[in-house]
Order: C-alpha cells, then structure tokens, then sequence
C-alpha cells in the first residue's frame, strides 16, 4: 500500500501537466490570466508591486507542478541516493514530452521550459529526500535509547 500512493499521485500529476499541455493556446492563455490574478496580491508581497506578470506566473507554473512532481517520485524510489537518478531521468522525459505534446497543441514550444522544469523536480526530489532523510533519523533517535 506504501508504494500504491505516491505512484497514483505521480500518474494524476503527470495526467494534470499534460493535460494542461495539451490545451490550446487561448485556453491555456485565459486559464493562466485568471490565475495571475488570484495570485498577484500574494506574490507582490514578495516580488514586489509590478513583478508579478503573466510571464511570470507562467514560468513559476512550470516550476510549481514540476516540484510536486519531483517530491511525488522522490516518494515512489527507495531512500538512496543512486535512485534519485531514475526519478530525475523520468522528470526530465516529462519535461521533453511536456514541450513536444504543445507542439502538437498550437503552442509554442521552448527548450528553457524543459529545464525549468527539470529545475523544479530536481528540487522537489532535493527537497523531500532531506524531508524524510530528517524524519528517518528523529525516528531512529526516539527509538534507540542509546541515542538519547
């Protein structure tokens, strides 16, 4: 049941970016508009007023769902860093498939976008390998009394 989870969680990440991918530009257009305007005043907190564009919103999109992605894998593969390997090589495809399927959508494609979101689930799977290296010592540590 353990390894059931996060592989359903990486197929629906992975339906949602492609399905995105998969929009045509108008439609991505509006749908990316109308986020920009829900997260404007949150992001300007920390961006500043008139840094928040749509480009912006954008590129932090791509970032985002690869993030999840990456923590998603990172959750899928064995705590090792020799599998971390399998799970950057299946973010980076994503990217590239990600890329291709807009061509095929009416949109641009961009080889910058790929890497961003390697970027992002490199992160992602950086980030929650350290998550759960922490928790895997705290564990150890309240168990072992000879730790304390």
């Amino acid at each position: 049941m353990r390894r059931k989870i996060p592989f359903i969680l990486v197929l629906l990440m992975l339906a949602f970016i492609w399905g995105q991918s998969c929009l045509p530009a108008a439609a991505s257009r509006k749908e990316s508009l109308g986020l920009l305007e829900l997260l404007r005043p949150c992001l300007e907190f920390f961006f500043g007023k008139g840094n928040v564009t749509h480009y912006f919103v954008r590129k932090l999109a791509h970032f985002c769902e690869f993030f999840l992605l990456g923590c998603f894998l990172s959750a899928l593969f064995p705590l090792t860093w020799r599998m971390r390997i399998p799970a950057l090589g299946l973010a980076l495809l994503t990217g590239f498939l990600d890329e291709t399927i807009q061509i095929f959508s009416g949109r641009g494609d961009q080889i910058s976008d790929v890497w961003l979101d390697f970027s992002g689930a490199a992160a992602g799977i950086l980030l929650s390998s350290l998550l759960f290296l922490l928790l895997r010592r705290r564990r150890r540590h309240r168990e072992d009394p000879a730790l304390r």
